[in-house]
């Protein structure tokens, strides 16, 4: 049964329907095995204990290479896409949030009535698939300050950062996968492989903002040189501000050095011990690992991000496969869904 991003919360409440308050998400890999136990018991104060930290994950990652062998290893994330994909999650913040919002305080919230230019955000390519608008609070369509104003008023895109996503390697036969993690992986040939998951989703997140938001769209070549050429013509030549973001210090101070104001964006070293986050951060959190692990088990379900004959669409609608070990749960998942589907197909 294929279930959206945004129609995850309805697993949760299935599961939760069915006694089940405590969630633990484990990779099929007895090696890497549980990742976060998610105790659902209060939908707003939502208990999230991480089970392996970054070390600890890494080197269990580290067992597989020479145990299972090199395509097993790559399929795993490293330590820092991780913890990356739980910053993209909701889960955790970035390690200079309090940088980043002095600065979008300074150089943001533009009061247009008051004649102040248009602020433009461009996102550099090592940041996309961690969907920075909403981990920053940036979206001008979700985020304002007390005075009504935006963050920024819309993207400027280069078409040099969307080619550098272009990352699409895919298995093609996956025996290696099943004898290391089981025969779940299976499904996953003809399918992103590995670290490319991580560009199919910054490709996508990119479609999202150059298609249902409010942007430019500049054209440019690969490579940062080039990147920041076109945002610094861009930003001399229309009538908007341009603020960068990106996770690479050169790419920063190259940017500033072409009169373009830009901000770097630190990822944690590590992961806390226990969050508290709501559902919202819950779902967002299982698609982005579900996708870049490949397949994870929760009680009486299974969650595939990647599976043979997912298409275009299933990427663009970001959505999840799950295989339901139980009757009950799936009898309730697709009830919901159902429900949800007709109402927002009224809208």
């Amino acid at each position: 049964m294929e279930v959206s991003r945004d129609h995850i919360t309805h697993l949760l409440n299935a599961l939760y329907t069915e006694g089940i308050t405590t969630i633990s998400v484990k990779h099929p890999c007895e090696e890497i095995g549980e990742l976060l136990k998610i105790d659902i018991s209060d939908p707003v104060a939502t208990r999230v204990t991480f089970t392996q930290g970054a070390i600890t994950y890494q080197d269990a990652r580290e067992e597989i290479h020479p145990t299972y062998g090199e395509q097993a290893y790559d399929e795993l994330p490293n330590k820092e896409t991780y913890i990356r994909a739980l910053v993209g999650g909701g889960l955790i913040d970035i390690e200079n949030s309090d940088q980043v919002t002095r600065f979008f305080r300074q150089q943001g919230y533009p009061d247009l009535d008051s004649g102040h230019q248009p602020v433009a955000l461009g996102i550099d390519t090592n940041l996309f698939a961690w969907r920075m608008t909403d981990a920053l609070e940036l979206d001008p369509e979700r985020y304002t300050d007390s005075k009504g104003r935006s963050p920024v008023n819309g993207f400027a895109l280069t078409t040099g950062v969307y080619d550098e996503l272009k990352w699409h390697h895919n298995h093609y036969e996956t025996r290696s996968l099943e004898t290391a993690f089981g025969s779940e992986f299976a499904r996953l040939d003809n399918q992103p492989a590995g670290s490319n998951r991580e560009g199919i989703l910054g490709l996508h997140e990119y479609r999202r903002l150059r298609d249902h938001r409010y942007a430019d769209t500049i054209e440019s070549e690969k490579g940062d040189e080039e990147i920041i050429e076109a945002y610094a013509a861009y930003d001399q030549n229309s009538r908007k501000r341009v603020i960068l973001l990106s996770n690479d210090y050169g790419f920063i101070e190259l940017a500033r050095d072409s009169g373009v104001l830009a901000q770097h964006v630190s990822f944690p070293v590590d992961i806390p011990r226990s969050v508290t986050v709501s559902w919202d951060e819950i779902q967002d959190a299982l698609y982005t690992l579900t996708v870049l692990f490949g397949v994870l088990q929760l009680p009486k379900v299974t969650l595939y991000g990647v599976w043979n004959g997912k298409s275009g669409d299933d990427w663009q609608q970001q959505r999840l496969d799950v295989d339901c070990r139980s009757e009950n749960v799936r009898a309730k998942l697709q009830r919901d869904r159902a429900v949800t589907t007709e109402y927002e197909a009224t809208k």
